[in-house]
């Protein structure tokens, strides 16, 4: 980096600290932006030649009080990266533990329906402006999600060199943590994909092996928050999520139902899930089993509702008085 982002007392460090990170192939913005706010709160809390102490970080950590627990925990992941860096230079700097952080909170996966899915893809058909691949790319992308799990992000980095529709396969490259994987299609979702390519040729995008695969009207890569937005107006228009606001289902919750349906048709097949869950695991791409164990307890709220709802409509009531007499 040719300019210094930082002014305090600890302006260089941070600056190498940042740059050593870039190096090391991380995607640095939004640590980038922790940083500058940190640098921007030790203006006014260290003189020259002060290091980072336990008091400093307190009083960091005090000032992000209204703050989420996700964000105060990202912030947080960052200072201890840094407090690191920094005490191999300044021995007395605080070393800041992983239990000073608050506990995660993870909204709960909502499952959806396949034919709350159905309605979603129909809804993006009636996008405009009509004529446009936009309603055509945007039913595919969300069909896409549901039937292959991947992160939306990931979706939209395909090129039409990931594609491999003779083999069933897509390659997600540089997914979450830089890592690669390859993500079997079934026969029906590379049928509709195949189609979609095709409809995407005929309306004169580019056919280049790394042109995206769903594109934006002008036929670069499509945007992620864009997409996000128009997937929650499509919830609200169909009613399936509250106001802006309010909490409700998200995109990524594709990638929850699609964890969540292969679990269940594990389970039905008299698979062992826990044996089973480093396979889901490794086609995710998740880096531990840690972040795919949330699946098991959706899997069993699922299970445990829909036995709830087979007694309450479809089971027989048990026989009272009169009728045990009768059978007798």
């Amino acid at each position: 980096m040719a300019t210094c982002l930082f002014r305090s007392p600890l302006a260089h460090r941070l600056q190498a600290f940042l740059e050593t990170h870039y190096a090391r192939g991380r995607r640095g913005i939004s640590s980038q932006k922790i940083l500058v706010g940190l640098d921007r709160f030790l203006i006014g809390e260290l003189q020259p030649g002060q290091t980072l102490s336990r008091e400093v970080v307190e009083r960091w950590n005090a000032s992000m009080a209204h703050l989420s627990p996700n964000t105060r925990i990202n912030r947080l992941g960052v200072l201890r990266r840094f407090c690191r860096y920094l005490g191999h230079f300044e021995p007395d700097t605080c070393l800041v533990s992983p239990s000073f952080s608050p506990r995660r909170t993870r909204p709960a996966p909502h499952i959806f329906a396949p034919e709350d899915v159905r309605r979603i893809m129909a809804a993006a058909r009636r996008l405009g402006p009509p004529g446009s691949l936009r309603p055509v790319m945007a039913a595919n992308l969300i069909g896409f999600l549901y039937a292959t799990g991947v992160r939306i992000g990931e979706a939209l980095n395909l090129t039409l060199a990931d594609i491999d529709l003779k083999r069933q396969l897509t390659e997600v490259r540089e997914g979450k943590f830089h890592k690669s994987r390859y993500v079997p299609l079934s026969s029906s979702a590379a049928r509709h994909l195949e189609k979609y390519l095709r409809q995407r040729r005929d309306a004169g995008f580019s056919t280049a092996p790394t042109s995206p695969v769903f594109p934006n009207l002008g036929g670069r890569r499509h945007g992620h928050a864009g997409f996000v937005t128009l997937f929650l107006e499509l919830l609200r228009d169909l009613g399936l999520r509250g106001p802006k606001g309010q909490r409700g289902p998200r995109v990524h919750d594709l990638r929850h139902t699609f964890a969540v349906h292969r679990l269940l048709s594990w389970y039905r097949e008299g698979a062992n899930l826990a044996a089973k869950l480093p396979l889901l695991s490794t086609y995710l791409g998740h880096s531990t089993l840690t972040g795919t164990e949330i699946y098991l307890q959706a899997t069993a709220e699922l299970l445990a509702q829909a036995g709830r709802r087979f007694r309450s409509h479809c089971a027989v009531p048990p026989a009272g008085p009169a009728q045990r007499h009768d059978q007798t």
